[in-house]
């Protein structure tokens, strides 16, 4: 005989055992209407004095089925009535005229952000979301048919961001109907579940129940297999946050640097570990990152090109720049292309690249300390004529660098050196008609420099960005 009791001390339980919930909480109940969603709603509503919740409930119309979406609201909001709770809802516009895969990723991003905010509209500290065994099954059988490392296997976590809780998550579908059944409670049918055409609903409706026939436990199997998944996937991340800690450096732009020697002398398991950790914190989720992304990665690492790049979904490049990799979520832009004309010594506003140049013509050298930083240059005024040009890296350029007797070619220099192949583009190059004279914040051209013999000197300082 069933009895809903039993049901809902294990709720209990998997709300202890994961620690879902403090007493005292705010708690955002998401209810589609449908069956799980129902049950998820009384049981937290019977343990509310209990654990002294404080329940807020909140429904999302997706836009999707115009013909059921407005009788669900209304049953969901009779819901709210007769328990006499707080009821929010908000509904989705033009969901219903993407494309399926873009549609479910909208309504999806939809749906949370309309719960989260809620979430601060009501202060709450937890929103209850109401997937059961079975869809942790149905998810971690997914994953599988589409190629998931240990990580995917994990399945849906029974808490999330601190926030996201899943309360029933431990409980198979025919004990949610019988609960509803015992305690007489009405839910509707979301008519979309019923279509083959959805990858998950094939597996539900129809490889599910043929896996079944061979082994009736699969649901909770599979569940099995998620939690001891997920406690391995949690150590293993554990180290891989420790190696990140110690060796990733973090740019302004929120952008990761990996040394590439060091992560070389992981184990394979690991490195794969943190790429992932890496991607996690640049793009701030892995969706749409698959086994072929992470292997790719580790081919560029693993490459004889001291650089190169990969572009990623969701907009993540990944830069290989000589003994590091560059993880970003930068809109790459084209280097701007400029050229200035300096008539003579004075002071030039190059607004259209941030920067400004000075030029002073010094005749008496007494005192003079020709060491000056990487964006100052001292040169032979007599060497040179105005005007002066200054402008951007061109193919085919050469000169003498300062020390050295014959021609470099730009290309080699900046290589030599590992400059990145966007400094390269960005970084001024200072002339006097096609001779270059001083490629601005690394060397002068020998031919320029200030000798014993030189009577006039031209003092050169390039300020603004890379100053």
């Amino acid at each position: 005989m069933y009895y809903p009791t039993r049901t809902i001390q294990k709720v209990k339980h998997t709300i202890s055992r994961h620690q879902m919930i403090s007493e005292g909480d705010a708690v955002i109940v998401a209810v589609s209407g449908g069956p799980d969603s129902v049950s998820l709603l009384h049981i937290l509503h019977e343990l509310k004095d209990e654990l002294q919740l404080r329940l807020v409930l909140a429904h999302f119309d997706h836009g999707l089925r115009p013909a059921e979406d407005d009788s669900e609201t209304s049953f969901v909001l009779g819901l709210a009535a007769s328990l006499k709770l707080p009821f929010e809802t908000a509904k989705g516009r033009l969901l219903a005229k993407k494309t399926r895969g873009s549609r479910e990723e909208a309504a999806r991003n939809a749906r949370y952000a309309f719960l989260e905010k809620v979430r601060k509209k009501h202060k709450a500290q937890k929103i209850a979301l109401g997937h059961n065994l079975n869809d942790q099954a149905e998810t971690v059988l997914m994953r599988l048919l589409r190629g998931s490392g240990p990580s995917g296997l994990t399945g849906i976590p029974p808490c999330r961001d601190g926030c996201i809780i899943r309360p029933l998550i431990e409980i198979e579908r025919p004990e949610i109907e019988n609960y509803l059944k015992a305690k007489k409670l009405a839910s509707v049918t979301d008519s979309s579940n019923l279509h083959t055409d959805y990858l998950r609903n094939k597996i539900r409706l129809q490889l599910m129940p043929l896996l079944e026939e061979h082994q009736p436990q699969l649901t909770r199997l599979l569940g099995q297999t998620a939690d001891i998944l997920r406690d391995e996937d949690g150590y293993m991340e554990q180290i891989a946050e420790a190696w990140a800690n110690r060796n990733i450096e973090t740019s302004p732009q929120d952008a990761r640097s990996v040394p590439i020697s060091p992560f070389l002398d992981l184990p394979g398991a690991l490195r794969r570990r943190v790429l992932r950790n890496v991607i996690g914190k640049v793009k701030k989720d892995l969706r749409r990152i698959s086994w072929d992304h992470i292997e790719a990665i580790r081919r560029l690492v693993e490459g004889e090109k001291p650089q190169a790049a990969l572009n990623l979904p969701g907009g993540l490049t990944v830069k290989r720049t000589y003994g590091r990799l560059i993880f970003s979520t930068s809109v790459k832009k084209k280097s701007r292309l400029f050229q200035y004309a300096f008539a003579g010594p004075q002071t030039y506003d190059l607004k259209e690249i941030g920067r400004r140049l000075s030029i002073e013509q010094i005749t008496n050298r007494k005192g003079l300390r020709l060491r000056g930083a990487a964006w100052t240059a001292f040169l032979d005024a007599e060497k040179l004529r105005f005007p002066l040009i200054l402008r951007t890296f061109k193919a085919g350029d050469r000169f003498i660098p300062f020390g050295m007797r014959g021609h470099k070619k730009l290309k080699d220099f900046f290589a030599d050196l590992k400059v990145p192949l966007e400094q390269r583009r960005s970084t001024p190059i200072l002339c006097c008609g096609d001779t270059l004279v001083w490629v601005c914040g690394f060397r002068i051209d020998d031919r320029f420099k200030v000798t014993p013999t030189t009577k006039s000197v031209l003092k050169i300082v390039l300020q603004g960005q890379g100053e």
